[in-house]
């Protein structure tokens, strides 16, 4: 088992709650009913809380420690360029915490959720394509 495996699974998770999420993102349906968009993003935040908390407290700092310099650098990289992600995802389940803040403003929460959504991939798909298969190699 490659020592990113954990991290590449939550990340197929999140992406299937990503697509889920998209396929109700249309302010007016959330308006009539907002529970859809309520469960999967309630389901988003438990699964990318514990997976930021693994990555940025456990893996990442591992990756910082290691004798490998090129991993050292490519951590320290990526911990800069992503590292307010966490912050950013908090203020957004501030900012959308269930069903009645979601309902006061529906095109708000589309447009919020687009935006962490994206944030969300693109460190995904930087993370398996230009980090996890470096930690593997050295691991």
């Amino acid at each position: 088992m490659r020592p990113t495996e954990t991290y590449r699974k939550h990340h197929q998770e999140l992406r299937a709650i990503a697509s889920r999420i998209e396929a109700v993102l249309d302010a007016a349906a959330i308006t009539a009913d907002p529970s859809a968009a309520v469960v999967a993003v309630r389901e988003l935040f438990g699964k990318f809380s514990i997976h930021l908390a693994l990555e940025d407290n456990s893996l990442y700092p591992r990756c910082l420690r290691h004798d490998d310099l090129d991993l050292r650098q490519i951590a320290t990289r990526f911990q800069t360029e992503m590292g307010d992600l966490g912050t950013r995802f908090d203020s957004y389940k501030r900012s959308w915490p269930g069903p009645l803040a979601i309902a006061r403003n529906p095109p708000q929460f589309v447009a919020d959720t687009i935006t962490v959504l994206a944030l969300l991939k693109t460190r995904v798909a930087r993370e398996e394509s230009e980090f996890y298969d470096i930690v593997d190699k050295v691991a």
